[in-house]
């Protein structure tokens, strides 16, 4: 596969874990600024919060990797990249509802663009709701650092930031690979496929360091899940790669009768 179609399929991914990532740094900042007074509720509540934020973050990933398996289930040509986009969608849709405890509103079906109308301006696409914030006990709204100022003074929703960046990749990912011929549409979705779950891997690593027990387990899971995912992945871009040589020592061979 050629490395440019990779690379540039890969800046969605990229970018998507690096906001997870920033996302975190958040959180934990936020941690060790927590007030030794909270006592024993407020400590619980703010360990909620952490896991509402950080479950809510793998959420949407889930929801994304769903929406682009189900696009590529209808489009891809190999039976091997078929079945595993059948089993993309049942797998994170599994991992959604194990997470929907902690994050109740980003593991709902349609989450991602096709909950909450959305208005078009050139290219950029506002959406006009926003995700619930976490509530305490009592259910007055908790301040959470996944709001957090910008260089104006005004709140940046951070949660709200890393919906709108999934909901762009879904979008450039389905332009990007609609415009490839059938050979070419498996092997970007493949090679989409490995660096999306390099990506996801690495963000559990790291979000399993900072929540609760409860959810480290079902984040520990997840990631043994997304590495089977990658090795899947492999071993079909591998296959596909030996269908194009053999192709090409076909189409060489014809050429030269």
């Amino acid at each position: 596969m050629n490395v440019r179609k990779l690379v540039a399929l890969s800046f969605c991914g990229v970018g998507l874990s690096i906001a997870s990532l920033a996302m975190a740094q958040q959180v934990v900042k936020k941690g060790s600024e927590a007030p030794k007074t909270l006592g024993q509720a407020g400590h619980r509540a703010h360990g909620e919060n952490t896991d509402h934020m950080l479950a809510t973050c793998v959420a949407i990933g889930n929801q994304e990797e769903v929406a682009i398996a189900k696009f590529a289930a209808d489009k891809a040509q190999h039976k091997d990249v078929k079945e595993f986009a059948a089993m993309l969608v049942k797998d994170h849709q599994a991992f959604n509802e194990k997470l929907q405890k902690f994050a109740p509103e980003a593991t709902q079906d349609g989450y991602l663009m096709e909950k909450d109308a959305t208005t078009v301006d050139g290219d950029r696409r506002t959406s006009k709701t926003k995700p619930k914030a976490p509530t305490s006990e009592s259910g007055s709204i908790q301040q959470t650092s996944a709001t957090k100022e910008n260089s104006e003074g005004e709140q940046l929703d951070l949660v709200q930031l890393h919906r709108e960046l999934a909901e762009e990749c879904i979008q450039s990912a389905k332009m990007g690979m609609s415009h490839k011929d059938k050979s070419e549409f498996d092997e970007c979705f493949i090679g989409y496929q490995i660096a999306m779950h390099a990506g996801m891997k690495n963000k559990l690593t790291v979000f399993e360091r900072h929540v609760s027990e409860d959810l480290k387990q079902v984040l520990a899971a997840g990631r043994e899940t997304t590495e089977m995912h990658m090795k899947k992945a492999e071993q079909i871009m591998k296959k596909l790669a030996i269908a194009d040589s053999s192709t090409a020592k076909k189409d060489r061979s014809d050429d030269s009768k």
